[in-house]
């Protein structure tokens, strides 16, 4: 189905209706929900809800400027279109992605100005790559990484101060370390249209301003996981599975790997607790998924750990009587279970 922005849309999976932003791809929008901020959502995953509304939406308009190579977009200043601050790797030469250079951006894309510094992970500890401020909705070309070094930017850590010439609420300091999966860049999927830059990007979130609504509260464990999840760029068609010898389909087992660097890519700064949930709510969706489509096994690598996640595995398994045994120790030690399904 084929949506303008605009277009009131209410989620099929999810709980939630928002209104479509941005035409990220032919396949995805950009969804922009009530708490304000912008989500990419499959657009197989959304229906319109016609009530006889549209709202009139202006897309950004993206300004150069000099000397720096800055693009800023000039949308209204409310506390309903803050988004977040990102960084974004771009290919210099798109049709040749196996020895193009690397753009780096830091895209701030909220209602503040900032302070910021990236700083990069070497032998001796963190250097500092670059610092300096950016405009509220301004995004700024950091550098140009060339080929034999972008495998040193694997890991990344981003430091943000928020700030405003006028009154403004109180927006808590941002430090994230980002680990960044350097062979992903070599994937031409990887890079989307967006309206922070004029080129295609890898898009890394690096902040989330409404965090207290999920982990700050003692009802967080109540949380709505569905927004965490819109977040962290994980719908239920883009569950992250590590692959078996074997096709996954209906006929062979299915494997996932519930270890955070293997379901999201920014989670530094996190809460132990927080890691679980996100890990939790992955494998009740591969769970899901093995059942409905007949699977025979279902193996979740959970690692060793302090056991938690993997208590909390067996615990959903057992309150749905599902039979299940350790998984094979030749290949993943004391940290799989695998679940027989069918």
């Amino acid at each position: 189905m084929k949506f303008n922005i605009g277009d009131k849309v209410r989620f099929l999976n999810e709980k939630g209706e928002g209104i479509v932003t941005r035409i990220i791809n032919k396949t995805t929008v950009g969804v922009t929900i009530e708490e304000g901020f912008e989500i990419p959502v499959v657009t197989t995953e959304l229906v319109t809800v016609f009530d006889g509304s549209k709202i009139e939406y202006v897309p950004p308009v993206k300004v150069i400027e000099e000397p720096a190579i800055t693009y800023t977009s000039k949308v209204e200043k409310r506390k309903e279109s803050v988004t977040g601050i990102f960084l974004a790797l771009s290919p210099e030469n798109p049709n040749n992605i196996s020895t193009t250079d690397f753009n780096l951006w830091l895209i701030n894309h909220t209602t503040y100005d900032i302070l910021y510094s990236v700083s990069v992970l070497k032998s001796k500890g963190y250097e500092l790559f670059d610092k300096g401020e950016a405009r509220s909705y301004e995004s700024k070309l950091i550098e140009t990484i060339s080929k034999k070094n972008i495998d040193l930017f694997n890991t990344i850590k981003a430091d943000i101060i928020f700030y405003s010439a006028k009154p403004f609420d109180h927006e808590q300091p941002i430090s994230e370390i980002i680990k960044l999966k350097v062979f992903k860049l070599y994937k031409e999927n990887v890079f989307v249209e967006n309206n922070f830059i004029p080129e295609k990007a890898m898009i890394i979130n690096i902040s989330d301003l409404e965090k207290d609504l999920y982990f700050d509260k003692p009802e967080a464990e109540k949380a709505d996981l569905s927004k965490l999840l819109f977040q962290k760029h994980n719908t239920l068609d883009q569950v992250k599975t590590s692959k078996p010898h074997k096709i996954n389909n209906a006929t062979y087992d299915m494997e996932i790997d519930l270890h955070i660097e293997e379901l999201i890519d920014n989670y530094g700064g996190m809460s132990n607790a927080e890691i679980v949930i996100i890990q939790l709510r992955h494998f009740q969706v591969a769970l899901d998924k093995a059942i409905s489509n007949h699977y025979r096994t279902l193996t979740v690598i959970h690692g060793v750990g302090n056991g938690r996640l993997k208590q909390e595995v067996r615990s959903i398994l057992s309150k749905m009587n599902l039979r299940f045994h350790d998984g094979s120790y030749a290949k993943y030690g004391f940290g799989a279970t695998e679940v027989v399904i069918g």
